[in-house]
């Protein structure tokens, strides 16, 4: 009988290893073993953590960005062995084993700051080990003046073509300052009067004017009795939205006296837009075989992954 239950199992012993294999050969992600190592590792190195903290870690899903560090390709085979290829770069591409840069966050309510574990892993999150853990406040980076000072920049580059190769790179490689004037320029307008319809003259008075704040980003010139400036408006109140109307080497006492005072500056309504978190976002997206939601290899582990 004993022998005859052993010999059941012996034949049972392919078709067991068999479905190990395939099991294992279809396991595309690993990012629940990651956050498993990340919890780990916040809960041994970060210890200024009180109770309540260490227990969101414990029982909560984080979130994980990534960015890729290096491409991977994979050596082509054949029957007879290996295929010559000239170029690493003709080679197949092999997304999932990337390697990726990743970011484990948790963001407990009671912190006021987002605990971030970093380590390096292939795409799927294997291999992936941390090897740093910190607690950090991001501050929202002030995009509308970036925003408005590439526009500027891009603007004094191409129209400005009088101004000295210092003045130009000043104006492509430094941050302007900032002003609220009030300089002779009218915001775009609209049509001349005389000429709209009825139809549109009625849309006029019905709908409120915009109101228009003058804003100006200004570089210094080489000569210290003139300034770079590029002049535009916004309906916000502040850069956001700020669109260029004109750009001036001006005299600096021109520009002086045209800034408005404190008290005018606090006077006008500025609707600031709510800034949200930003994060590193991975620019080679093409590669990534697990952005479409209907790809069945698609991520099922324990976290939400930003690429």
């Amino acid at each position: 009988m004993r022998k005859h239950i052993f010999a059941r199992i012996a034949s049972l012993a392919p078709a067991l290893l068999f479905m190990m294999l395939a099991v294992s050969s279809c396991r595309t992600d690993y990012s629940e073993n990651a956050v498993d190592r990340a919890r780990e590792y916040v809960l041994d190195n970060l210890t200024g953590l009180n109770e309540s903290q260490r227990n969101f870690v414990r029982f909560t899903q984080p979130v994980i960005y990534e960015n890729m560090i290096f491409p991977r390709n994979v050596l082509p085979l054949n029957v007879n062995g290996h295929i010559e290829i000239d170029d690493v770069r003709r080679f197949p591409e092999a997304p999932q084993h990337d390697l990726m840069h990743s970011c484990i966050v948790w963001s407990p309510p009671d912190l006021g700051a987002k605990i971030v574990v970093a380590g390096e892993g292939e795409r799927n999150m294997m291999f992936w080990n941390p090897y740093r853990a910190l607690i950090k406040r991001y501050d929202a980076g002030n995009q509308a003046f970036y925003s408005a000072m590439q526009a500027a920049s891009v603007f004094v580059v191409s129209n400005m073509l009088y101004l000295t190769t210092e003045e130009i790179n000043r104006a492509r490689f430094a941050e302007p300052q900032v002003y609220y004037t009030k300089l002779d320029v009218r915001p775009e307008e609209q049509g001349n009067p005389d000429e709209l319809t009825p139809w549109e003259d009625y849309l006029n008075q019905k709908n409120a004017p915009h109101t228009y704040t003058q804003i100006s980003l200004v570089w210094p010139g080489n000569a210290p009795d003139q300034s770079i400036v590029v002049t535009g408006f916004s309906t916000s109140g502040t850069l956001s939205g700020w669109k260029i109307r004109t750009a001036e080497l001006m005299n600096t006492s021109k520009l002086d006296n045209a800034k408005l005072t404190t008290e005018e500056i606090a006077a006008i309504d500025k609707k600031i837009p709510v800034s949200e978190m930003v994060f590193p976002a991975q620019e080679d997206v093409i590669r990534n075989p697990y952005d479409s939601e209907s790809n069945p290899n698609a991520p099922f582990g324990g976290a939400i992954i930003y690429h």
